[in-house]
């Protein structure tokens, strides 16, 4: 498998899986005031994921759990961070999610997640609007859970340099993340995310 990663278009919407983009104007509205809306993989002409983006907004709070593109519920759990700047918080990872909001499952443990994270790092050390980028790494080793969250565990973003700058409990994943749900859990600490930074210029 060949991955190639670039950022999403405004024509990209309705062609991609959209999940998490309500309108094609919404996409461009990101793209207008980010610089990205996320990043897209391909296999040729083979859709492979997305990785979804958000600007960092400590003053954001959710009450409800998700409205339209968010990719973190709650960024006030994290506060006070501190930052100077913005920054970009890297959302879920929609591997193997269709146009037509089924999974292909075979795309699972291919490398194309860190394709996209890969992308998303080149994308950032080559301009200059944005001054860090921000991940959640979760602790869990649950294969499925990260599968079903749609994220990555902290020791990848630690290859990648990732420096940890806090620890987080996310109240609603200790709710709902059980060992019953998923016995493969690895660790004592299923609620907790770790806050990581990869740079600031």
């Amino acid at each position: 498998m060949n991955v190639q990663c670039r950022p999403m278009s405004v024509s990209d919407f309705g062609v991609v899986e959209c999940a998490h983009w309500e309108a094609a104007e919404q996409v461009r509205q990101f793209i207008e005031r980010q610089g990205i809306g996320s990043m897209l993989a391909f296999d040729g002409e083979r859709y492979l994921g997305q990785l979804y983006l958000q600007e960092y907004d400590p003053e954001f709070r959710d009450p409800k759990g998700r409205v339209g593109h968010r990719p973190w519920a709650d960024f006030q759990l994290a506060e006070p961070l501190h930052l100077d700047g913005r920054f970009l918080t890297l959302g879920c990872y929609h591997v193997g999610w269709m146009p037509d909001n089924t999974r292909d499952t075979s795309l699972y443990g291919r490398g194309i997640g860190t394709s996209l994270l890969k992308a998303v790092i080149d994308w950032f050390r080559a301009q200059d609007a944005i001054d860090g980028l921000l991940t959640w790494g979760v602790m869990p080793g649950s294969k499925r859970l990260l599968q079903m969250a749609g994220q990555m565990p902290y020791t990848v973003y630690e290859r990648f340099g990732f420096p940890v700058i806090k620890k987080v409990r996310d109240p609603r994943w200790i709710k709902s993340v059980t060992r019953e749900q998923y016995p493969d859990i690895v660790g004592r600490e299923p609620g907790l995310l770790r806050v990581m930074l990869l740079e600031q210029k």
